[in-house]
C-alpha cells in the first residue's frame, strides 16, 4: 500500500480513535485539535461515559457497539491500562410499554448478550437504596459498564503518537481548495496539507464547512456529582437508566472514583455555543434533578453537590450519525451527530473510517447525510415506535 497522508480534525472519542486505526493501518495521519484531546469544553470530555448494547433494537448500533466493546477491551489489555469498568444495568420504565428494551431483546441475545426481564419486586429486594415506586418494567443488563471518558481520549492520542502518528494543537480556520481540498490553513497561518481528511471536530464543524449548519446543532446537557452516602458506591449500585413517559430518559453511574454519584439527563432542546456560553448551574435544572433524585434515591435527598459539567452534544436533526462524504469535498469525510450516546462507539467507528479510506467499505446507509435534506423534526434516539 502506497502510504498516503491523513489529517483528522478532532482529537475526541471519534476523531482520536480514527487516527489511532490509521496510523495502525500505515497511514502518515496527523491528528488536530485546537484545545487537546478529551478537552473540558468538548463533548467527549468529562469522567465517566456509559458502553451498553441495549439500542432498541437498531441494528447498525447495536452491532457497532458490539465491536466496540471487543476493540475496547482488546486495546487495554495491549496497552495494559484500565479503560472499561463493568458494573451491568439496571433499566426501569414507568407507567409506558418498555419497548426500548422489549426491541434490544433479540438482537442482543443473537450476540451472545442479554437484556434480562426481572420483577419489579426481584430487583427492589436487590437494590433496597432504589425507591421503585411508580415504576412497572425492571431489566438487568450484565454486559454493561462505564469507560473512562477525557482520559481515555488522553491514552488513545499518546498510543497513537507512540506508533508514529502526529498531533497538533491548533485551530484550524479555513479550508482551501474547490471539489478537492487543497490544504487547512491553521489561526496561525500554517496550511496542512494531505491526501485525505476526516472532519470529527463536533459542533465547530459549521465553522469549517457551513453547508453542515441546516443539519446540525450543538446542546447543552448538565451532569451532576452528589456526595454519596452509604451503600451508594460502586458494587453496591450498578449503572441506572429510567424512562419515563414518553421518552425522557434520565441515568447515572454510582460513585466509582470519590468524586461523586452522577446523575444525567437527555434533552436537546438547550443550544450552547461551546466557546462563549456559560457553563454554569442552571438553578432551575439543578432543583429539578435533585428532587428526581431524591425521590428515586431518597437517601441522596440534601446531598452535597461536589461537581457540575456541562457537556456538548453534537446532534443531527434526526437524533442520528452522520458519516459521510464531506460537503463538496471528494477527499474529505465528515463524522458528526455524536450527540450523548456516540463515545462508546469510538473504537468501532475509528474503524470503520479505515475500512472506508483503506478497502471502500461503506458506512452504513442509514449515516448518509442526504437523509437530512428535508428533514423537519428534531427527535432523540430513544423514541421506538
Amino acid at each position: 500500500m502506497a502510504e498516503k497522508n491523513i489529517i483528522v480534525i478532532g482529537a475526541g472519542a471519534w476523531g482520536g480513535w480514527t487516527a489511532f486505526m490509521l496510523q495502525e493501518a500505515g497511514y502518515k495521519v496527523k491528528l488536530v485539535d485546537q484545545y487537546g484531546p478529551g478537552n473540558e469544553r468538548s463533548g467527549s470530555g468529562g469522567k465517566t461515559r456509559i458502553i451498553r448494547l441495549a439500542y432498541g433494537g437498531d441494528p447498525d448500533y447495536t452491532r457497532m457497539t458490539h465491536r466496540a466493546f471487543q476493540l475496547w477491551e482488546k486495546y487495554e489489555n495491549l496497552w495494559q491500562d484500565k479503560l472499561y469498568h463493568e458494573t451491568g444495568a439496571l433499566w426501569m420504565f414507568g407507567d409506558m410499554k418498555p419497548l426500548y428494551a422489549t426491541k434490544s431483546q433479540p438482537l442482543m441475545n443473537e450476540l451472545g448478550f442479554s437484556l434480562d426481564d426481572i420483577p419489579v419486586a426481584e430487583a427492589k429486594e436487590k437494590y433496597p437504596q432504589i425507591n421503585l415506586e411508580g415504576i412497572s418494567k425492571t431489566y438487568w443488563e450484565p454486559k454493561c459498564g462505564y469507560l473512562e471518558a477525557a482520559r481515555s481520549c488522553k491514552v488513545v492520542a499518546s498510543e497513537f503518537q507512540k506508533i508514529g502518528g502526529e498531533f497538533l494543537q491548533a485551530k484550524v480556520v479555513e479550508i482551501r481548495g474547490e471539489s478537492q481540498i487543497d490544504a487547512l490553513i491553521t489561526e496561525s497561518g500554517e496550511e496542512l496539507i494531505a491526501d485525505h481528511y476526516v472532519f470529527a471536530c463536533g459542533p465547530w464543524v459549521s465553522n469549517l464547512l457551513p453547508e453542515l449548519k441546516p443539519y446540525i446543532f450543538a446542546s447543552r446537557q448538565e451532569v451532576y456529582y452528589y456526595k454519596s452516602p452509604e451503600k451508594h458506591l460502586a458494587p453496591d449500585l450498578p449503572i441506572w437508566v429510567e424512562f419515563s413517559p414518553p421518552s425522557l430518559m434520565r441515568y447515572g453511574i454510582p460513585d466509582h472514583f470519590d468524586e461523586g454519584f452522577k446523575v444525567a439527563y437527555d434533552e436537546r432542546e438547550v443550544a450552547i455555543d461551546p466557546d462563549k456560553d456559560s457553563r454554569a448551574v442552571t438553578p432551575e435544572t439543578f432543583e429539578t434533578i435533585s428532587k428526581i433524585i431524591a425521590n428515586r434515591f431518597p437517601a441522596l435527598e440534601g446531598a452535597e453537590l461536589l461537581d457540575h459539567k456541562v457537556c456538548v452534544y453534537d446532534n443531527s436533526l434526526d437524533g442520528e450519525f452522520i458519516m459521510d462524504q464531506a460537503p463538496g469535498f471528494s477527499n474529505g469525510i465528515y463524522l458528526g451527530g455524536s450527540s450523548g450516546h456516540g463515545f462508546k462507539m469510538g473504537a468501532a467507528i475509528g474503524e470503520m473510517v479505515k475500512d472506508q479510506i483503506k478497502d471502500q467499505i461503506p458506512f452504513p446507509t442509514a449515516f448518509k447525510l442526504d437523509r437530512l435534506f428535508d428533514y423537519k423534526r428534531q427527535k432523540n434516539q430513544y423514541e421506538v415506535e
